[in-house]
């Protein structure tokens, strides 16, 4: 078994998603400051955009040590960017209008804007913001108009994208949770192999290394055999031979 202790984190600049985010909140700014006469209002809006993108980033960090608390606040991200997509459509019905249709010319055209990555490597923060202003331009159509319900409108079909991609990115941090476990099972996993000699025997069961250990109680008390380390999810055993037993220091804390 190879294993790293950390598993990957970071790298939420690359993800569309948090780059959907960022577009959302420079807008929401914008757009807040401008047509929102409400104090209240306005910082509220400018929160739940800039909680959408943070918690995103915050998470991407914390995936070295949790995918749990990564889940965790991915979903915040998610669901602070539904709040926000509420208040806009909040806004548009107060104009006594209401928000396109899924199939209107401008939600399907902007649900088909093909996003800008940003490239990996060195400058990744100056990187980062000319891509974002590549992309944001793409927008500009709808972004800049002069009309507040199409910003509005646009603002609404730019959340509901970021809402589609942010459920797709848990379902997958979901299975690799699943399939991986936590960061406590990982330390066990990687202490585990680290003790283990080059020879050692794959487990029947599961085929992890095994380690050898001694009978501490019974008719076989001071024997020794192969346990898994995987122990106690894993229960493969073999036997060890005469000669291994005589010379091998054992592990009996199993």
């Amino acid at each position: 078994m190879s294993e790293t202790l950390f598993s990957k984190r970071g790298g939420y600049r690359r993800l569309d998603t948090f780059m959907l985010a960022t577009i959302i909140y420079y807008g929401t700014v914008a757009f807040c400051h401008k047509y929102i006469r409400s104090g209240r209002q306005t910082e509220q809006m400018v929160q739940a955009a800039r909680s959408g993108r943070q918690n995103m980033a915050e998470g991407s960090e914390r995936a070295a040590t949790s995918t749990q608390t990564e889940i965790q606040l991915t979903d915040v991200a998610r669901a602070s960017l539904a709040e926000l997509q509420l208040d806009y459509e909040d806004f548009i019905n107060l104009q006594e209008q209401h928000p396109w249709k899924d199939d209107d010319p401008d939600s399907l055209e902007i649900k088909a804007i093909r996003l800008e990555r940003t490239s990996a490597g060195a400058d990744i923060i100056h990187n980062f913001s000319r891509t974002t202003a590549q992309n944001r331009a793409k927008f500009d159509k709808w972004l800049k108009s002069n009309d507040p319900v199409t910003i509005a409108n646009a603002m609404v079909r730019l959340c509901d994208r970021a809402d589609f991609l942010i459920r797709k990115q848990l379902s997958a941090q979901g299975e690799h949770f699943l399939a991986q476990g936590g960061f406590k099972e990982r330390m066990t996993r990687c202490r585990a192999a680290a003790r283990v000699e080059p020879d050692t025997p794959a487990c029947p069961k599961c085929n992890d290394p095994m380690r050898l250990r001694s009978v501490r109680k019974g008719p076989r008390a001071g024997g020794q055999f192969w346990g898994c380390t995987n122990y106690p999810e894993c229960d493969g055993l073999r036997e060890v031979d005469a000669s291994r037993q005589a010379s091998t220091p054992v592990d009996s804390s199993r």
